[in-house]
C-alpha cells in the first residue's frame, strides 16, 4: 500500500498540515532525501516535511544503523544515501515510534537487519486488528512478522556500550504516542526525538487511534528529557528540514507547557473547550513556532484532549 505523505512543513504551509495517514495515492516518484552532515560518523537524511520522518545514519564499526526508515518506498533511496557515504552495510534499525512515515520502508531491508524498537512499538505493530490510520501494522503480518522488532526495552537501552559507537535509548512516558523513544548518539552529542519533536510547530497527539497519546502527559515527558538527558548540542527533530539545538528542544518544552497552563487556567476559570480555545494567546517569545486554531496541529486539538482527560 502506498500511502500519502504529510503536506509540507514549511513557515508558509503551517497552517495547513493535515493528516492524511492511511489515505492511499500515486506518487510520482519519491520527493528528495537531504543530506545533512553532522560528523564523519553521523549523518541526517532530511527533507521531513515530504519524505517522511527525519533519519539519522551512523556508521559504526559494525555496520550501519539507520534511525527511522520514512515513507514506504524510500528504501533503496535510504540505501543509496547510504552507498554514497561508506561500502558499510545497514545491521541496525532503530525505530522511534510507531507511525508508518517513520517506519514504512522497515520492510524493503534485508532480512538480516537487526530491529531494535520500544516494547509497546513492537506490540501495536504485532496486532491483527491494524487499524490503518496511522500505523502501518499491516505491513508486519504473515511472513513479514520477521521484520518485528528482535530487541524491545521498556525504560532504557544501550548499544555498543563503552565504545564510540554507543547509543542510547530512552522512554520517558507517553506523549505523540506511548512508545515515544528518544535516541541519544554518545559520541556526537546528538539525539533524534522522533515526533516528540517534530519542529518548530505544536505536536500531533495520537489519543484516538489506539496508539497511547497523551495531551496532558506529553509536556511532563518532554521535562524528564531535559532534566534527565545529559551532554547533547544538536536535535535531529522528527519532520524539521534542518538540524536543531538542545536549546531549541528546552523552549518547545516551553512553548508547548505555556498552552497546557493556559488551558488549565481556562478550566479552572470554568470555560468550555471552545472558549479556551479563543482565550488562548500565544506568547511573543514563541513567534517562531506555529500554534494554528485548526487542523490536527492545532490549539483546537490539543485543548480537546486536555479538556477530555487524555
Amino acid at each position: 500500500m502506498r500511502r500519502l505523505a504529510l503536506l509540507p512543513i514549511t513557515a508558509l504551509a503551517l497552517g495547513l498540515v493535515a493528516w492524511t495517514a492511511g489515505v492511499e495515492a500515486l506518487q510520482e516518484g519519491n520527493p528528495p532525501i537531504e543530506v545533512h552532515r553532522i560528523t564523519d560518523e553521523l549523518h541526517m537524511l532530511g527533507s521531513g516535511s515530504t519524505t517522511g520522518g527525519n533519519t539519522a545514519v551512523l556508521i559504526a564499526e559494525h555496520g550501519v544503523v539507520l534511525v527511522d526508515t520514512k515513507n514506504e518506498g524510500y528504501g533503496a533511496d535510504i540505501l543509496g544515501h547510504v552507498r554514497r557515504l561508506t561500502d558499510k552495510p545497514v545491521t541496525t534499525i532503530i525505530n522511534t515510534h510507531v507511525h508508518f512515515d517513520h517506519s514504512g520502508s522497515n520492510t524493503e531491508f534485508p532480512d538480516t537487519v537487526h530491529f531494535v524498537a520500544h516494547e509497546n512499538i513492537r506490540r501495536h505493530w504485532a496486532r491483527t486488528d491494524c487499524q490503518p490510520i496511522p500505523t502501518n501494522c499491516d505491513d508486519f503480518q504473515g511472513e513479514n512478522a520477521k521484520y518485528l522488532p528482535s530487541t524491545t526495552f521498556s525504560d532504557r537501552l544501550t548499544l555498543f556500550a563503552g565504545g564510540p559507537d554507543q547509543i542510547d535509548l530512552y522512554y520517558f512516558g507517553r506523549g505523540h504516542t506511548d512508545g515515544d523513544t528518544f535516541v541519544v548518539f554518545k559520541a556526537a552529542r546528538t539525539m533524534h526525538t522522533g515526533d516528540m519533536f517534530l519542529g518548530k510547530l505544536l505536536p500531533f497527539i495520537d489519543a484516538a487511534n489506539g496508539n497511547g497519546g497523551s495531551a496532558i502527559e506529553f509536556g511532563r515527558t518532554l521535562t524528564r528529557v531535559v532534566n534527565t538527558v545529559p551532554d547533547v548540542d544538536t536535535i535531529i527533530t522528527g519532520h524539521w528540514d534542518t538540524l536543531l539545538a538542545w536549546s531549541d528542544l528546552v523552549e518547545y518544552r516551553a512553548f508547548y507547557l505555556d498552552l497546557v497552563e493556559q488551558t488549565r487556567r481556562s478550566i479552572d476559570a470554568g470555560l468550555g473547550p471552545d472558549e479556551a480555545i479563543a482565550a488562548y494567546a500565544k506568547p511573543a517569545r514563541f513567534a517562531d513556532y506555529a500554534a494554528p486554531l485548526e487542523g490536527t496541529f492545532s490549539v483546537t486539538a490539543i485543548v480537546n484532549h486536555i479538556y477530555e482527560g487524555r
